[in-house]
């Protein structure tokens, strides 16, 4: 009897097991020597065939940075990270960001077709990967995760997903990429090697502060809403606007090329504040309207309108003449 308990509990104790509460847990242990629940197999990825929730109950220390920490392979999975820490092997420094190895093919969660979604990650590290940090699909939700030392971008996601309060930097390619009609708000992007947000259309673009990355702070798609967002010392533009989008009350400064700039049209710029930058405070385009915006100490100069027309209350270098 005694021998037929401890066989069982030896058993128990090796195989893959559900938390009480239901929840399907990972960590280093099952990930590499027996799999961690019904569908995955000893050894990197951890795969997730079944749709419901998951949690890590350790780091996860990936061997390489060709190989994925966690792949899924079906919609509606929930990813709590747990305040634990998927980790790769790069590093990455400097300014511009270089990373080493240079590029691999590994991400610290992928899934496994694009069609999948419905994808939750939240609560979590990710570090050092090959390639993109966390690539998810559609209607996708990525809270409060720190995103750095990728070799490629941070945080990727399909279209209508939410990206919010993460800090995504010094990744070598975008801190965050969105398809369309995405919403990104109060997160914290820098450092990274191109722009720090670039989203596709219709994205709802708020509270976000972006600095220091190579190429453009935030680049919205067309008919986005860029709103209360601070953007500096970027290596193009503080802000673009990609045609019919609302840029309001956004505080652009000390960038490389200009604070803002819309282009292809139809813009609404307003109540933003644009200080020295090295080109102009504003550039826009034809049919385009600016009001109520506060710009001075650009060096290329105020507002270059290219046919925008003036909607009154902006003041250039203290005057109310723009530009």
């Amino acid at each position: 009897m005694r021998m037929l308990l401890w066989m069982l509990l030896v058993l128990a104790l090796a195989s893959p097991a559900l938390a009480v509460d239901g929840v399907g847990e990972i960590n280093q242990t099952c990930a590499t020597q027996t799999g961690c629940f019904s569908g995955d197999s000893a050894g990197f990825p951890v795969t997730i065939t079944t749709s419901g929730s998951y949690r890590l109950t350790s780091r996860l220390v990936l061997p390489n940075e060709n190989t994925d920490g966690i792949l899924v392979s079906t919609s509606a999975v929930s990813i709590d990270l747990n305040g634990f820490e998927i980790a790769g092997p790069v590093t990455c420094s400097g300014g511009p960001i270089v990373c080493t190895p240079a590029s691999g093919t590994g991400s610290a969660i992928d899934r496994s077709i694009s069609t999948i979604r419905g994808i939750s990650v939240k609560n979590g590290v990710v570090t050092g990967v090959g390639s993109i940090g966390i690539r998810v699909g559609e209607q996708s939700e990525v809270t409060g995760v720190r995103v750095r030392w990728c070799a490629a971008t941070g945080i990727t996601t399909g279209n209508n997903a939410i990206i919010r309060g993460n800090t995504v930097y010094q990744n070598g390619g975008d801190g965050i990429f969105t398809g369309i009609g995405a919403t990104v708000v109060e997160n914290s992007v820098y450092q990274n090697l191109l722009d720090g947000i670039e989203t596709n259309a219709g994205a709802m673009i708020s509270n976000n502060s972006a600095s220091f990355n190579a190429a453009t702070g935030i680049d919205a798609g067309s008919a986005s809403t860029v709103t209360g967002n601070t953007s500096y010392n970027s290596g193009i533009n503080g802000i673009e606007a990609e045609g019919s989008c609302t840029v309001v009350g956004n505080t652009v400064y000390s960038n490389t090329l200009n604070g803002i700039e819309a282009q292809f049209g139809g813009n609404l710029v307003a109540r933003n504040n644009a200080q020295d930058n090295v080109g102009f405070g504003m550039v826009l385009a034809l049919q385009d309207a600016y009001r109520e915006n506060l710009v001075g100490g650009n060096t290329g100069g105020t507002v270059q309108e290219n046919g925008a027309v003036d909607m009154g209350s902006n003041s250039c270098n203290a005057t109310t003449t723009c530009p």
